[in-house]
Order: C-alpha cells, then sequence, then structure tokens
C-alpha cells in the first residue's frame, strides 16, 4: 500500500506543479508579448512613460494601429487634389520610415498602396470615428502629444505643393482639410 500511496502522491505532485508551471509560463509569455507591445508603441510614438505605455496597451492599441492613425490624415492630405506629388509622396513615406517602418515592411507597403491609389473616402470617415473614440479613453499627455504630431506632419504635406511655386503656402482645399483633421482631432 506505501507504494501506491507514493505513487498517488507523486501524480498528485506531478499534476499540481505541471499547472503552476503552465500558469507561471502563460504569465510569462503575457508580459513578454506586453513588452514588446509597449517597446513597439514606444518606437513609434516616442512615449517612454511606463504608465501610458500599459494604458495603451490595455486599450488594445498597438504599432500597426498607431501608424494607421498618424499616417491615414497624411495621405488624405496628400490626395486633396486628387492626385499625389512626388514631395508629397516622400514626406509621407518618410513619415512611416519616422515611426519606425522602413520600406518591405507590410505597413510601408500598406503606405505606398494609399499613395499608388486612391484610399476609399472610408479611409477619411474610419479615421475621424477612431480618433472620436481614441480621445475618450486615451490618457490625456499621449494623445496629445499624438495630435500635436500629426496636425505638424498634415501640415507639412499640405505645404509641399502649395502656393507659388510651393512656397509655404495652403490651398483653400488643403485649408479645409486641415481643418477637419485638427475638429476631430478635437
Amino acid at each position: 500500500m506505501p507504494d501506491e500511496l507514493n505513487k498517488r502522491a507523486h501524480a498528485l505532485e506531478e499534476a499540481f506543479f505541471n499547472k503552476q508551471n503552465q500558469e507561471l509560463m502563460d504569465k510569462l509569455r503575457a508580459r513578454e508579448v506586453a513588452a514588446q507591445k509597449k517597446s513597439d508603441l514606444t518606437a513609434v510614438t516616442g512615449i517612454e512613460d511606463g504608465n501610458v505605455l500599459d494604458e495603451l496597451v490595455g486599450l488594445g492599441l498597438d504599432a500597426k494601429t498607431l501608424v494607421a492613425l498618424t499616417i491615414a490624415p497624411l495621405v488624405l492630405m496628400a490626395w486633396r487634389d486628387g492626385k499625389v506629388g512626388a514631395h508629397e509622396r516622400a514626406a509621407v513615406l518618410r513619415a512611416a520610415e519616422e515611426r519606425g517602418f522602413t520600406q518591405g515592411t507590410l505597413i510601408f507597403q500598406m503606405v505606398e498602396g494609399w499613395l499608388d491609389a486612391r484610399p476609399e473616402p472610408t479611409l477619411k470617415h474610419a479615421w475621424m470615428g477612431y480618433v472620436k473614440s481614441l480621445k475618450a479613453k486615451m490618457p490625456a499627455d499621449a494623445y496629445d502629444a499624438l495630435k500635436r504630431d500629426i496636425i505638424e506632419r498634415s501640415k507639412r504635406v499640405a505645404h509641399l505643393t502649395g502656393g507659388v511655386l510651393g512656397v509655404l503656402a495652403t490651398s483653400r482645399a488643403e485649408k479645409h482639410l486641415l481643418a477637419e483633421i485638427e475638429a476631430a482631432l478635437g
């Protein structure tokens, strides 16, 4: 009987510790995934505050979503007159690269696709809806930094082909879109 009892005790211990080990491994993997997401968000946003990054990860934001959020208004600005000029294209692609997405990455290819073929009008509405929802949930400091960045980059793209010989002027259509972007961002 003692052998049977020892076997059962051993089986009980194995089952218990295997479950505990699995739970620990799951927690470790979740921490690693969260750390990678935070690292990716830092690369995209420049935000280094751990608490803010935890909140962003908690909201389900990832680097791809934030790239789309920050690049979409630039693409819309580039297309505002029905075609994308070489300088506008370069500015939008440079913005994607500054976010850490270089040639060959899926995000970069997506942005190139947006510049090659005019995006559907639903992009603007989807972007505006997302911004409204994001503002209500995102920490104010992080949102304000994101807002400033989007507006500044949108203005840069708008200025590239405006005015006489492209000298720092914006057209009426560009001004209108900039106002829409600023209003959507609140």
